[in-house]
């Protein structure tokens, strides 16, 4: 048996200790790196509840029962308006606008509401000097004021009834006869611009 001198015993030795401590560098290294990294890292917030889901406007609509358009001295109350098939007519009166119950309510989110009326001077004659950007609010059954805003207006025949199909953002339109032998119908159209609790 060969005999291995004690000054071999510690090479071997201090050896075996030098390649442990090389291979433990690495993980020393990396894992100063990391508590340093988790030191100076911002802190984490955790939220305490859970988040809450996006507000949907609130829908505020009313039956209108009066209008005022305050550039032509327009205050008149809207009563309802029915169409009667049998005879093809609308309700009418000598001094009020009429509300069409087949459109839509003033409201803030969609749809068109139509205010019809005689070509009178005391209803809608003047509608025909509507300057642009002239507003005009509709006040409700249920004390609310809707304010709108003068874009555009049209002349249609009588048969049009598209008024009545209308989808989109809502606006309101005002109508009333035109032509040589009032032949036609003129519409007002109005953008929403805001609503108020009165």
């Amino acid at each position: 048996m060969q005999h291995i001198a004690p000054s071999k015993y510690m090479i071997i030795g201090l050896s075996g200790i030098v390649v442990g401590l090389v291979g433990l560098l690495p993980y020393a290294y990396f894992s100063m790196k990391h508590d340093r990294a988790l030191a100076t890292a911002a802190p984490l917030f955790l939220p305490t509840e859970a988040p809450k889901p996006a507000q949907t406007p609130t829908l505020v609509t009313g039956k209108p029962v009066a209008i005022s358009i305050p550039s032509l001295a327009i205050n008149l109350e809207v009563a309802d308006g029915a169409y009667n098939p049998k005879n093809g007519t609308w309700t009418l009166s000598r001094n009020k606008a009429h509300y069409a119950l087949l459109t839509t309510q003033p409201n803030n989110e969609s749809g068109n509401t139509l205010i019809y009326g005689h070509y009178r001077p005391e209803v809608f004659a003047k509608l025909r000097k509507l300057q642009s950007d002239a507003q005009v609010t509709v006040t409700t059954d249920n004390g609310y004021r809707f304010t709108y805003i003068f874009r555009t207006k049209e002349v249609v025949d009588p048969a049009n009834t598209t008024v009545l199909s209308y989808e989109g953002k809502p606006r309101l339109t005002l109508q009333t006869c035109t032509g040589a032998w009032m032949q036609n119908r003129q519409l007002f159209y109005f953008d929403f611009v805001s609503y108020e609790k009165l």
